[in-house]
């Protein structure tokens, strides 16, 4: 039996879930965006275009919210009729919390909150969930996590904990891409190839996070049996002690939590 999953919003991130649920069989998939031309390269993968947001929601049992927070309102109260108890409503609409989509929904049917980041665009994502409403199944919780387990790593969390996670995962992507760009711009400076120090350092990444992911270690571990003594790795690594690498992601991710709970209370 597939599992029908509509998206009311198709963006980049809409987009992005309906296009990496199309790459798995068992789903049968539809959309809504108000600019008809972004559901065209998803149509081609199977994705059922659909006049409006109500539409979306009289169709799928998964209803997933991609708009933007300030359209949110006027969406859930154009789509709000077509929802019951055998249909979930999933939010990913940044900074709308649990408590205003369960107002929205007017009870009809369980809310939860997601929190995605943009590697999910290329079905490596982190998806926070949460599951607080006291209306939502453990077999509705399980189905949402095989589905979202298509997109990437799937993290139920307290909404107490989105900020946190949006400070540190959610703006992690670009902390790791400011880091690869020092070494690209490292790179060039020693004489290489933009092009091929950018692989280089994609590889490097990419083959880093999958160490750090089969490996048991402790990261500091890994670190030094990189470092042989008296090698030209210790001294890269004592250049970054120095400049205080570890304590300069420290801050950014806390100021990104400050930021954060300021946007809560404006």
């Amino acid at each position: 039996m597939s599992i029908s999953v509509g998206c009311v919003g198709c963006g980049n991130m809409g987009g992005a879930i309906l296009a990496g649920l199309a790459r798995h069989e068992g789903y049968d998939l539809c959309g809504y965006n108000r600019t008809r031309e972004k559901l065209r390269p998803l149509e081609t993968l199977g994705v059922r275009a659909l006049p409006d947001a109500h539409a979306v929601a009289a169709a799928a049992d998964v209803v997933v919210l991609a708009v933007k927070p300030y359209q949110t309102a006027a969406v859930l109260e154009e789509l709000r009729p077509a929802l019951n108890p055998h249909k979930v409503l999933v939010s990913v609409a940044a900074g709308v919390n649990m408590g205003r989509l369960t107002a929205a929904v007017e009870g009809r049917c369980p809310v939860v909150r997601c929190m995605p980041n943009t590697p999910a665009l290329v079905g490596k994502g982190v998806f926070a969930f949460c599951f607080d409403d006291p209306a939502l199944s453990p077999d509705t919780r399980d189905l949402l996590l095989q589905v979202f387990g298509c997109l990437g790593l799937c993290i139920p969390l307290p909404e107490a904990r989105f900020t946190a996670f949006s400070a540190l995962v959610g703006a992690g992507p670009a902390y790791v891409f400011a880091m690869m760009q020092g070494l690209v711009q490292a790179g060039v400076t020693l004489g290489l190839q933009h092009a091929e120090a950018r692989r280089m350092v994609v590889a490097l990444f990419a083959g880093s996070a999958l160490m750090a992911e089969k490996s048991s270690k402790h990261l500091m571990q890994l670190r030094d049996d990189v470092c042989s003594p008296a090698g030209l790795t210790i001294a890269g690594v004592n250049a970054l002690d120095q400049a205080g690498l570890a304590g300069l992601l420290v801050d950014a991710v806390l100021a990104a939590d400050q930021r954060g709970r300021e946007m809560e209370r404006e």
